[in-house]
């Protein structure tokens, strides 16, 4: 069996179906993305992985366990999402360390997996500056950092590099795609840009109405 298996996975708000009888089987290591525009549902897909959105009908399977039984912040996903999510009050290191705090890590445990994390995104010489004093593309690396460094089963992409300029977005997109195969994270990326989905994934899902129709490697398509 895959490692993320999602059956059947279904989302009505009443009488608007988001997501439709969505089947996707992604393996352990892989990088996956989700292309489509707008209310194609592949967010909506991302947020019922996450735990946000309950699905109507069907099931979430990640190495052999049933994930809808499992609330969100049980699941030990590492989520990033468009806006970062940055705690302003917070340095650098503080963000990345929440999520080991909030799982009562030790501080000497946190402080070296900070230490490396923000080594691994490049910004260990940033570790005490505030996300106010940030360009986009530090911000985003720190939003990358507080997820990787809980070390997710799943790491969750949503549009992560879409408020970058042009030239910083195809620099990240090559920055993200290296530190994911350092890293070996099964990863989801959410994206409506096409560039993204063709230069990032091992396979990317083309998405419209609430349904899949195509799900393979980019380079083959």
């Amino acid at each position: 069996m895959s490692y993320l298996v999602l059956n059947n996975l279904t989302k009505r708000y009443g009488a608007l179906t988001a997501v439709e009888n969505l089947d996707l089987s992604i393996e352990q290591g892989e990088f996956v993305s989700l292309l489509g525009p707008s209310g194609c549902g592949k967010t909506t897909t991302l947020q019922m992985v996450a735990g946000f959105v309950e699905p109507t009908a069907g099931s979430i399977v990640l190495n052999g366990k049933d994930l809808l039984k499992t609330p969100a912040n049980k699941r030990g996903l590492g989520i990033v999402f468009q806006n970062y999510a940055l705690f302003p009050h917070m340095t650098a290191a503080q963000n990345v360390a929440f999520g080991l705090e909030m799982r009562g890590i030790s501080k000497a445990e946190c402080a070296d997996r900070v230490a490396d994390t923000l080594k691994l995104v490049g910004l260990a010489h940033l570790a005490d500056r505030y996300p106010a004093r940030m360009s986009g593309g530090q911000q985003q690396r720190v939003a990358l950092a507080r997820a990787l460094v809980i070390k997710p089963s799943v790491l969750l992409l949503d549009e992560p590099l879409s408020n970058l300029d042009a030239k910083l977005r195809e620099e990240m997109q090559l920055e993200l795609r290296s530190i994911q195969r350092t890293v070996g994270t099964t990863t989801i990326l959410v994206t409506h840009d096409q560039s993204e989905a063709l230069a990032l994934p091992d396979r990317t899902g083309v998405m419209t109405q609430g349904q899949v129709d195509q799900f393979q490697d980019p380079n083959t398509a």
